[in-house]
């Protein structure tokens, strides 16, 4: 046997060797790829035309309704992916507006960047929001849709500023422990929608492009507007928050960040609980049950207001000036 010949049979048993121990190793599921995700439906007999991107709309009334289109694109996503979602959420805990999830206009969409082919399905559907359309338009379904701005895996993407991409969101690039997998959006994907998109007004759903929709406008002697969904086709004015007066009571502090708050029987929370102390419910308990009607109704009536067991805005106004805010 020759030198050559005797090297080369050493190496294809160097060969077979390496192949034989390979076939010990447990077996790994092939990871997905994007071409073998699915994807949401895209409806047909779409418009030419679509919506452009969203203009930042924030939320500013507690208004907590799950609203046509927002469960619709959570249905959606469901459909596909077989995942749970999350809508409105509470807002009577907050003393300032800052959530789409208190007037029904956004979604928590269930997905984890540790789990292979949750990343994967969350990663396509992000994909299929933002990808170019056949006609050359960028965004396309997500324009469709209404969406304002998607958090996600450490990161955001707004329609206002979709010039710059992705951008870092808060400091979750630091801070990659399981601890802050929901305040950095590992765990879901947020979506926050426009008003069309929120009413289920976009091409996406009706086949006829939606005008923007600018929503409720807060007033300027209250913290949250009234939350009423009526289409408005105007861009509200802002105005800096009411502060409470120096010198305020305990009570006066306490209703001047919720003013405005649309609160009606149902309800449960710590402004529930500031309106109890305000018309006179004692024991305190923040839930909004028959009591507290009562006794809304009855300094209603006392203050000339129409008893309607709700608070309003005009209640709130009446409940400021009686505790000593000065217009």
């Amino acid at each position: 046997m020759s030198h050559q010949l005797s090297r080369r049979l050493r190496s294809l048993g160097l060969l077979l060797s390496v192949l034989a121990s390979l076939a010990l190793l447990p077996s790994v599921a092939p990871t997905a790829t994007a071409a073998t995700v699915p994807v949401p439906a895209t409806p047909t007999g779409l418009p030419s035309g679509l919506e452009g991107l969203s203009p930042y709309v924030p939320q500013t009334g507690c208004d907590v309704v799950n609203r046509a289109g927002t469960v619709k694109l959570a249905k959606l996503v469901q459909a596909t992916y077989h995942n749970t979602y999350g809508l409105a959420t509470s807002c009577t805990a907050a003393t300032a507006p800052n959530s789409e999830h208190f007037d029904g206009r956004a979604i928590d969409s269930f997905f984890s960047v540790r789990n292979a082919t949750q990343h994967a399905q969350a990663n396509a559907l992000i994909s299929w929001l933002l990808a170019t359309d056949k006609a050359g338009n960028r965004y396309a379904n997500a324009r469709r849709l209404g969406v304002m701005y998607l958090i996600w895996d450490n990161k955001i993407w707004s329609s206002y500023r979709s010039s710059e991409g992705w951008r870092p969101y808060s400091t979750c690039a630091t801070t990659p422990s399981t601890a802050y997998d929901t305040a950095c959006h590992r765990n879901h994907i947020h979506f926050s929608l426009s008003w069309e998109g929120a009413q289920g007004r976009t091409s996406f759903w009706t086949k006829a492009v939606a005008p923007v929709d600018w929503g409720p406008c807060r007033p300027a002697d209250l913290n949250w507007s009234p939350g009423v969904a009526a289409y408005n086709p105007r861009r509200c004015a802002s105005y800096p928050a009411v502060k409470a007066p120096t010198g305020a009571s305990t009570l006066l502090k306490e209703l001047v960040p919720r003013s405005g708050m649309v609160l009606r029987a149902g309800m449960t929370g710590p402004a529930v609980t500031t309106l109890q102390k305000a018309v006179g419910v004692s024991p305190t308990t923040g839930y909004f049950g028959t009591i507290t009607t009562a006794h809304l109704k009855t300094w209603q009536s006392r203050h000339g207001l129409p008893a309607s067991g709700v608070a309003y805005a005009s209640t709130w106004r009446a409940l400021l000036t009686s505790n000593g805010m000065h217009r």
